[in-house]
């Protein structure tokens, strides 16, 4: 059975909860069930994708998208509009939330009452030149037009990228890469920089760095998408994007943090030990972390190593603190708290400056992903019995 436990900021009535917890071990840990329009849906074809912002939630389902919130005046509004096709991604920002769809067309609407979906068009970018293609008659084939493959959305920045990896500070034309083998592989924003993956774990980044987000030795913004050369030559496999931070994680089972770390969302110490001074506030360049033993590090009776049991699989971010989930399923956290974006066992103050991990859940539920909003946190669950071991992680739940 399939669950979504949110922790974390609900003050505009963003998520409805259901009212009798399934899980009182989650309800006790700051994690309570909200419902979705798929909820109790197993049908894996049309699964409900969601997408925070501040003062909304962004839900689709099918071809049916519905924002919930603070839209006009009232908490808990919500408006519904229906596609004209079926909804791919979505990237909910402060202003509008784009609606990506499985044909490739990109929409934009407004968190309104009275909303109505707009395309978007967007700049041609420009083509390489390359050996006109014709059919065995002689005539020239029509090329199909490129489609959007990502999108992300962040306070003051808006990003896609196309099928022939063309870049979008949208509707422009950022950048256009060339046209090699490697493909994007994945796309997120902070409140002002984005972060991309290549197929061959590169990671560029471009937006305001002045805040260190960009993992670049000068502090400074950055017009066009740069490769973060410190990490050149490691094999990348998951980024995320914080408000003014950024996380990576390599193919080897390594966590690299940089950006801000004014509330510990580095996993990095705020204070000195003597709690009389600060630690650098801003880490321009990316740090690699010594994660704690996870819980199952203390059994050795497999002989395994500890790198080899609990290496970190996956980083995710909110606006000031960052989640991962190591190898055994366990979620660690650090960050600012203080909505109980992280849950309610870990904060003794407003915030945690070292990955600590959160209490297991009740039934062991097996985390399928987790999804960051700006002050918020929702995990996406399913019975361990009940999952496939080929069950993609993704964005949708």
């Amino acid at each position: 059975m399939r669950q979504l436990l949110f922790t974390g900021f609900n003050a505009f009535g963003q998520h409805e909860f259901v009212n009798s917890p399934h899980d009182e071990c989650a309800a006790s840990a700051g994690f309570r069930e909200i419902s979705a329009h798929d909820r109790g849906n197993n049908n894996t074809k049309n699964q409900c994708t969601i997408s925070f912002a501040w003062r909304y939630t962004a839900y689709a389902l099918g071809r049916k998208l519905s924002l919930r919130g603070l839209l006009e005046t009232e908490p808990g509004e919500c408006v519904e509009v229906e596609a004209p096709g079926e909804i791919k991604a979505l990237a909910a920002g402060d202003s509008h939330c784009l609606v990506l769809l499985c044909t490739g067309e990109l929409y934009k609407i407004q968190p309104k009452l009275e909303a109505t979906l707009q395309a978007i068009r967007l700049e041609n970018p420009p083509r390489p030149s390359t050996a006109t293609k014709r059919t065995i008659f002689g005539a020239v084939k029509a090329s199909a037009p490129p489609s959007i493959e990502h999108i992300a959305c962040g306070t003051n920045i808006n990003v896609a990228v196309n099928s022939e990896n063309a870049v979008y500070s949208i509707p422009s034309c950022l950048h256009q890469f060339p046209d090699r083998q490697w493909r994007v592989q994945q796309l997120e924003c902070g409140h002002e920089h984005a972060l991309l993956l290549n197929g061959n774990g590169d990671v560029y980044t471009w937006g305001n760095g002045l805040r260190g987000q960009l993992g670049q030795v000068a502090l400074c913004v950055e017009e066009t998408p740069q490769l973060i050369e410190s990490l050149a030559g490691i094999k990348i496999t998951g980024i995320a994007a914080g408000g003014w931070h950024s996380a990576a994680i390599s193919a080897f089972g390594d966590l690299y943090t940089w950006g801000l770390n004014c509330s510990g969302q580095l996993g990095m110490r705020v204070m000195k030990p003597n709690g009389l001074q600060k630690e650098p506030t801003v880490y321009p360049l990316p740090q690699l972390h010594d994660l704690p033993d996870c819980c199952c590090c203390s059994s050795k009776e497999s002989g395994a190593k500890d790198t080899d049991v609990c290496e970190p699989l996956k980083v995710f971010a909110g606006s000031r603190h960052t989640l991962l989930i190591r190898r055994c399923g366990r979620l660690w956290a650090s960050g600012w708290c203080i909505h109980g974006q992280l849950g309610k066992q870990l904060c003794e103050q407003n915030f945690l400056d070292a990955f600590q991990a959160l209490h297991r859940f009740g039934a062991d539920p097996d985390v399928v992903n987790v999804l960051c909003g700006p002050w918020a946190t929702l995990l996406m669950v399913r019975q361990k019995e009940s999952v496939s071991t080929d069950d993609p992680i993704s964005s949708r739940c």
